[in-house]
């Protein structure tokens, strides 16, 4: 592996163009300290935007681009090995155990508390709890080692790590991985039979797709999704009726979105329980959530004022329900419903404080939303001084690791 290569030809770059380190982390709005431990490898830029920002800052025709690209295959290729060196670990670990050694009732157990605390602990610890209970069960069906009555509880156990997954990749934003995972999740639910199950994994296949902008694939997975609900889904209508919402407004259907959203109140009223926490469940903070985000596409005054509301109470109510991401989100949100308002001392108060935390704090809807954001206020602020230095703080901060 040759981890100076990016820094090699950035250095090589900065010096033909007569620039120093602290012109060019002006130009590229980044920290000096940074760029010049890129330059001497014992940094990388993790984010190719970045990087297309810096080539063409360079005049670099690409050159810097390829470099990265080069870097970029090969800590792949070195992450893969680690990955299989510690995936063979455990499972050799797994062989150990006996197979009655564990409950599967403890098994469903732990699964509860991966999904219950998924979105308080680091992504390293709940990656590694995850893949060590799909070790388990996949090993489990792979043996034989599980009673007559117990398959269709394995599937659904299996199903749920790999729902798990499918979030944990996509908060990383990894969305083709995340689909596969949301995928598994659904096959292995219509293995066993499982509605639930079912319903929620073609919600998060819509999720996925909607973190790619591939929206008609998204409303499609929602709408296949509502096949599935019944009495036994818990709040899986909501949700669907919720994605469906987002997918169709983003398409340019505000109207629809808003019927939609009138649907997952009268579905909320009526849903039962969830077999699962956390996760696998629907809040009524995070469909006040939903509101927000979608009706912030409109274009009339009226409903773009109900976006706004909507998102000041998913501020409240994540006050009280914490997930500290959605919080950030629900803020960049009704930053977003102020500037296509014209408001825009409204939309730089409410995304201030997410500038407050480190980037490296965020996951990728949080950076994917700031930079939507940031195009926003270009173009309904073009001629505003404010705005541009606005659009500045929020270039700098994105683009900074």
């Amino acid at each position: 592996m040759e981890p100076e290569r990016t820094g090699r030809t950035l250095r090589q770059l900065r010096t033909e163009r007569g620039l120093s380190l602290r012109e060019l982390a002006s130009a590229l709005f980044c920290d000096y300290s940074w760029l010049c431990n890129i330059e001497v490898g014992r940094r990388w830029p993790k984010d190719r935007g970045w990087v297309e920002q810096a080539d063409l800052a360079l005049e670099a025709g690409g050159a810097l681009v390829a470099a990265w690209d080069a870097d970029q295959r090969e800590h792949a290729r070195f992450a893969d090995t680690v990955r299989m060196l510690e995936q063979a670990r455990r499972d050799s670990e797994a062989l150990l155990v006996a197979p009655d050694g564990v409950q599967l009732d403890q098994v469903h157990d732990g699964i509860i508390h991966i999904a219950k605390n998924a979105r308080f602990e680091s992504y390293d610890k709940t990656l590694a709890r995850a893949t060590e209970t799909r070790a388990e069960l996949m090993r489990r069906i792979k043996l034989g080692a599980y009673r007559p009555d117990e398959i269709r509880d394995l599937y659904v156990a299996l199903g749920r790590v790999c729902g798990v997954l499918s979030y944990l990749t996509l908060d990383l934003g990894q969305a083709d991985t995340a689909r596969v995972h949301a995928q598994a999740a659904f096959q292995l639910g219509d293995r066993a039979d499982h509605d639930q199950l079912r319903a929620w994994a073609r919600g998060t296949q819509a999720l996925a797709f909607r973190f790619t902008k591939d929206f008609e694939q998204a409303r499609d997975a929602a709408a296949d999704g509502l096949r599935y609900v019944g009495g036994s889904t818990g709040t899986a209508e909501a949700r669907l009726l919720c994605g469906l919402a987002a997918s169709v407004a983003n398409l340019g259907d505000s109207e629809r979105a808003s019927e939609l959203l009138d649907r997952a109140e009268r579905a909320r009223d009526h849903a039962g329980p969830d077999e699962v926490p956390g996760l696998f469940t629907f809040t009524p903070a995070k469909q006040i959530y939903y509101r927000g985000f979608s009706l912030m596409w409109a274009e009339d005054t009226k409903t773009l004022r109900r976006s706004v509301r909507a998102s000041q109470d998913a501020i409240a109510a994540w006050q009280v329900q914490r997930s500290p991401g959605d919080e950030m989100l629900s803020q960049i949100y009704l930053a977003t419903a102020n500037a296509r308002l014209g408001d825009l001392d409204g939309s730089i108060a409410a995304v201030t404080p997410v500038l407050d935390n480190p980037i490296s704090a965020h996951f990728s809807w949080v950076r994917k939303r700031l930079n939507q954001l940031n195009s926003l206020l270009g173009k309904h602020f073009p001629d505003s001084v404010v705005a541009a230095e606005m659009r500045d703080t929020l270039n700098a901060y994105t683009h900074a690791t």
